[in-house]
């Protein structure tokens, strides 16, 4: 995008930041004097640490000596004041003091609304401390975000911020929007210039931290040398509070309520009932607009995760090609890849080459990565990367699978039409396919539904691919994503695994496969960019056109990317219904809004090629 485009885009972001800003309905945020917040207080000091101390009885002891300069003010052009903790190496004790040129060091910025230090979330609120063993980080990270006790001891800060309207920030905290892009590339742009730094600037983190670097490197902030966005995603409404048309609200509101501030908190689950569970400016304001990208990228997602995926592998392939940029797809867990001792080292690389100038041989990495999941290995899967050179790969074969009146699969479809029913508010339509040879499902699976319901006017659809063993006693085999060290804990889960014993209740620890969803009224106005809506189909969302009385209508459903080994002889369990197959996996968060009556059929063969179909992308 040269700069006369780049120039009319973000106007036009602007332009629909004013028209969102109208529809925001605002609430309390949780009082800083909440214990939830953890809030340690506003504190404008030093703080000194010593190589070798433990901040945190049973933490990784500190490699090098480390300085922190607490709550340092940064205002905004509108006259928010924001506050940020810097980690710094020991020597810059006057952060003002100038100094010549080369003396500085690289910064890294975790921009997120958890708190500078503690906050609402920790790694130890979730079992197993998130599969990150305590020895191996300070404590000094904030939420999802890169540990100071490592960064500092390599010459570069740390800085930790408070976003606008969260804890002692000023203002009030808008989430996602064209507004918090704007304050983050701002604060980079300041931090760039400050007499301590370099004047190389990155973004660093993990989910949020994630999601909100696609947003404010689309602003090209003077001083943005590199981003590392590690399992975010780009479209706010499309990959998590409507995937499929479904309203599903209830994963970001347990998330924004724990957001700690002083001023107002913007409501998102409002603003999807104010647009009518519909596709506006309002959500327009949320998504990334990545063409605008022009720095490096290292990105990472995984096949496990509920919330990430398809939406990092949009965005990155969504990057214009003239920028460099990397892909790193792994088959464990969000929380323990960002903080595996090899994984930090290999951000080092990255960082040290664009931050520093340093000759890491960065350039020779492979531009692609993938790990796929193994499931044949019991719960713990196989983490070698393999080198690709694209994204989806090319020698992809994607294979119809058609759905038969027998509830089994195949290659064939049948020449008579057939009718299959399930109850569309508590059944389940499930059709089986025994894997013929070794396999390897890598890409974007989907599927083609002929539907109808006689009693309503309204379909929402739930798929899922499963992986069972074979044999009179078939078993659902699946891996455990957060993985204790420890060997009777993982005795004791991979036996819950193997006996479907109290896996819902953690559902967290484990995965079972790729999954997909969508509201039959959504599905008739497709966005239509490129041949990558035959693979993944998108929907633009805009209105809900309702099913007539006897109406059957085709839905193409996106399933969630996914990397997968199959033995010969493997049962492939394909799942409809009519709700979530498989619960979410955090128990006790609400599900989706979901709008469905009476009956559904699934019209199985009688239309060739076009007949009802699941299609496996086979490598």
């Amino acid at each position: 995008m040269n700069d006369n485009n780049f120039q009319i885009s973000i106007e036009r972001s602007e332009h629909i930041s004013s028209i969102a800003q109208e529809s925001i309905t605002w609430k309390q945020p949780l009082q800083i004097t909440n214990r939830k917040a953890r809030f340690p207080g506003f504190h404008q000091r030093k703080i000194h640490y010593k190589a070798g101390q433990g901040v945190k009885a049973g933490y990784m002891p500190l490699p090098s000596d480390l300085l922190i300069h607490e709550s340092v003010p940064m205002k905004l052009s509108d006259g928010v004041t924001l506050y940020s903790d810097i980690f710094i190496p020991t020597r810059f004790e006057n952060l003002s003091e100038q100094r010549k040129p080369g003396k500085g060091v690289p910064a890294i910025v975790a921009w997120s609304p958890y708190g500078k230090q503690a906050g609402t979330q920790l790694l130890s609120d979730f079992p197993f401390h998130c599969g990150v063993p305590p020895s191996t980080v300070s404590s000094l990270q904030k939420w999802e975000g890169p540990d100071p006790a490592f960064w500092c001891s390599y010459d570069y800060a740390i800085i930790n911020v408070d976003i606008r309207g969260t804890y002692t920030s000023e203002g009030d905290a808008s989430v996602c929007s064209h507004t918090e892009a704007s304050d983050g590339a701002e604060f980079i742009t300041w931090v760039s210039q400050q007499p301590w730094c370099n004047g190389k600037v990155a973004l660093s983190g993990n989910s949020w931290l994630a999601v909100c670097q696609w947003k404010i490197a689309s602003l090209r902030p003077a001083g943005l040398a590199a981003v590392a966005p590690w399992e975010g995603l780009g479209d706010l409404y499309r990959d998590a509070i409507c995937k499929g048309g479904i309203p599903d609200t209830g994963f970001v509101q347990a998330i924004t309520s724990a957001f700690a501030g002083q001023g107002q908190l913007e409501d998102m689950a409002a603003g999807l009932d104010k647009s009518n569970g519909l596709w506006d400016a309002y959500w327009e304001d949320k998504r990334s607009v990545v063409e605008r990208i022009n720095v490096p990228i290292y990105a990472v997602a995984c096949w496990t995760s509920l919330a990430h995926t398809p939406g990092t592998l949009r965005a990155w392939r969504n990057v214009p090609n003239s920028v460099p940029k990397w892909l790193r797809v792994h088959n464990t867990m969000e929380w323990p890849d960002y903080y595996e001792h090899r994984n930090i080292q290999d951000l080092k690389r990255f960082y040290d080459f664009y931050l520093k100038g340093i000759d890491t041989n960065w350039l020779a990495t492979p531009k692609i990565r993938l790990s796929v999941l193994n499931f044949g290995m019991g719960l713990q899967p196989d983490t070698v990367d393999r080198a690709e050179s694209e994204w989806p790969l090319a020698r992809t074969k994607y294979v119809k699978h058609f759905l038969t009146s027998h509830n089994t699969l195949s290659l064939t479809p049948p020449n008579e039409s057939s009718e299959i029913k399930y109850g569309a508010t508590s059944g389940s339509a499930v059709f089986e396919y025994t894997i013929p040879d070794n396999i390897e499902t890598t890409g974007y699976p989907r599927c083609r539904l002929h539907v109808s319901s006689p009693d309503h006017t309204e379909i929402d659809i739930f798929v899922q691919i499963e992986k069972y063993t074979a044999g009179p006693r078939p078993r659902r085999v699946g891996t455990l994503v957060i993985r204790p060290k420890t060997g009777p804990w993982a005795y004791l889960l991979k036996l819950m695994h193997d006996w479907q014993i109290g896996t819902t209740k953690l559902g967290l620890l484990y995965h079972w496969g790729s999954d997909g969803r969508l509201r039959a009224s959504h599905a008739t106005a497709r966005i239509i960019e490129d041949d990558f809506d035959k693979i993944e189909p998108r929907y633009r969302h805009e209105k809900r056109n309702m099913l007539e009385s006897g109406e059957i209508r085709c839905l193409d459903i996106p399933m969630r990317p996914y990397g997968l080994w199959w033995e010969k002889g493997d049962v492939l369990r394909f799942t409809i219904k009519g709700e979530p197959v498989i619960p979410f996996a955090i128990p006790g968060t609400k599900g989706p809004s979901i709008d469905n009556k009476g009956m559904h059929v699934i019209h199985c063969g009688g239309k060739g090629e076009e007949s009802s179909c699941l299609v496996l992308p086979i490598v």
